[in-house]
């Protein structure tokens, strides 16, 4: 978390400047409190009236310096929160596919969310709020040593018992905030799952009992809650309590000096004013402290996630196919006791079309994912151009992937098919009408927006943008991967039609329904199911 101080440093020390010449007003203001008592009791009129247009001033300088420094220190809590969202977005882009795959997508949701926004509550602005509390009880106990040294010395040593109970409970403090953030990723990777499967949960009427699950899911995320907050609520009344019995004992202290004669009754204001101002910071203090010993551990875990992969070395990426992939005798299994792919041996070369085919299971994708070094073989290998393909770091510069299910965010047309690139409308135009969709291909309907997941487009359509998108990429090998799932008759023909009429580029096409009299076009046919 060092890195983001030091990169809103500004902000943090403005804060505490500010801070610091509010305490010195709220501090002063105190003993001008006295004088107008002592100088209304001698019946000093026009000092009274004086010190009474100082207290006011210090006052308005107190109030507005403060106003400073909250508008500092949530400046610089912002500016945390800002770069630790951008860190964690980009620590989970950073994920290879196949580690992205492992992840539960409502553990990353939860970092993003509610784990950045309790570190954000619990360290960003807890880091000035602790130097506010310091800081007054330095110029507090300062101001109580020039009133009277004796006061001084029992308050200190009274109010400050409380700090020590966070430390007490440390380990339970730090058990309680992991079990919530825990209930809170599991709980977020449920809701996930059902939202992905709405159309299920409506068609099979179950919306009751996915309820039923929610309601017990969510008790156990309110559950650690509350238990995270029964400890910080337990720590609280402890601290308090003990606040509030030294409190009394040093306001007999200083009441013992007015009768001794030793305190005016301006003095005696003063002290109980300083102890006001002492007694609450040392209770927020404790409080502060409890939050920041909770909040270690997860700072430090979200240290360790972000950092994944952030000072790697230099990448070396697949750039170019200039003659052929080979797969060369190739074995691999997700799990070492059952290979999907035994021997398996294949070539494609650059400029031709190449079918994958064969049924459910039998190794299809499993073999472009290979190539995408997703895995890594267990016997054999890759090679590109006569390179072995784990040389490379990544292969996305030579290769673009279209997959079974069209992904199309909720952006314009432009940006889904330009992927945020500089692509002239010209182009796009014309790419869409290759891949016949005329009825897009004008500016107008380039502007307009995709709804999320194209809720707004036919199957037929999102497939062909996501084919346009490809082609507008234009890398030297082209892979699709069951392009024609979930298409009607019609359409699945027209897009057979576009894939072959693809030229230039190594095309690797997986699909077990390919129309037989078209598959005589391609250049080569692998069929895994007989081979398996």
């Amino acid at each position: 978390m060092k890195k983001y101080l030091r990169a809103n440093g500004a902000r943090y020390a403005g804060a505490l400047v500010f801070i610091l010449i509010s305490t010195a007003f709220a501090v002063v203001l105190q003993f001008f409190k006295g004088d107008v008592l002592d100088c209304a009791i001698a019946g000093d009129a026009a000092a009274a009236v004086r010190y009474a247009a100082l207290l006011v001033g210090f006052i308005l300088g107190e109030v507005l310096f403060y106003y400073g420094y909250r508008r500092m220190s949530d400046r610089f809590a912002v500016g945390c929160l800002k770069m630790l969202k951008r860190d964690i977005f980009a620590g989970i882009l950073r994920l290879d596919w196949a580690a992205y795959q492992t992840q539960r997508q409502g553990a990353l949701v939860a970092k993003y969310t509610s784990e950045a926004d309790t570190i954000r509550a619990r360290w960003f602005q807890m880091l000035p709020l602790f130097w506010e509390i310091v800081l007054k009880i330095v110029f507090v106990s300062a101001a109580l040593f020039a009133l009277d040294w004796r006061i001084a010395l029992v308050t200190i040593l009274l109010l400050t018992t409380p700090l020590y109970v966070p430390k007490l409970i440390e380990k339970r403090l730090q058990r309680a905030q992991a079990a919530y953030f825990k209930a809170v990723e599991d709980d977020l990777a449920r809701v996930n799952d059902w939202l992905r499967g709405f159309e299920i949960i409506k068609n099979f009427s179950v919306e009751r009992q996915i309820l039923a699950r929610f309601d017990s899911s969510n008790g156990q995320v309110m559950d650690r809650l509350l238990r995270d907050t029964a400890l910080g609520a337990a720590s609280q009344l402890i601290t308090t309590l003990i606040s509030y019995l030294s409190y009394f004992v040093v306001l007999a202290a200083a009441a013992g000096l007015v009768l001794a004669g030793e305190f005016s009754a301006g003095d005696f204001f003063v002290a109980i004013g300083m102890i006001d101002q002492l007694s609450y910071p040392l209770i927020s203090l404790a409080d502060i402290i409890r939050q920041l010993i909770a909040i270690r551990p997860t700072c430090a875990e979200m240290e360790r996630f972000i950092g994944q992969g952030a000072d790697g070395g230099a990448e070396k990426p697949l750039l170019r196919v200039e003659k052929a992939i080979r797969y060369e005798h190739v074995t691999f299994g997700y799990t070492a006791d059952r290979p999907i792919l035994r021997g398996f041996n294949f070539t494609a070369e650059m400029g031709k079309k190449y079918l994958i085919k064969g049924p459910s299971g039998c190794g299809k994708t499993t073999a472009v994912d290979l190539l995408l070094r997703y895995y890594d073989v267990t016997a054999g290998r890759i090679t590109v151009d006569g390179v072995p393909l784990e040389e490379y770091d990544t292969t996305y510069g030579a290769v673009t992937v279209v997959r079974q299910e069209a992904v199309l965010f909720r952006d314009t047309l432009r940006s889904n098919l330009t992927m945020y690139r500089d692509v002239d409308d010209e182009r796009l135009i014309e790419v869409l009408k290759k891949v016949g969709l005329e009825r897009f291909a004008h500016r107008r309907a380039l502007d307009g927006i995709i709804t999320e997941n194209g809720a707004n487009l036919s199957g037929g359509e999102k497939k062909r943008i996501c084919l346009a998108r490809a082609l507008l990429r234009d890398t030297d090998v082209l892979i699709l991967d069951e392009p024609l799932a979930n298409l009607d008759e019609d359409t699945a023909g027209r897009i057979e039609q576009l894939l072959l009429a693809i030229d230039g580029k190594l095309l690797l096409v997986v699909s077990h329904q390919f129309t037989p009299e078209r598959v005589a076009a391609f250049d080569g046919v692998v069929d895994l199911g007989r081979a398996g």
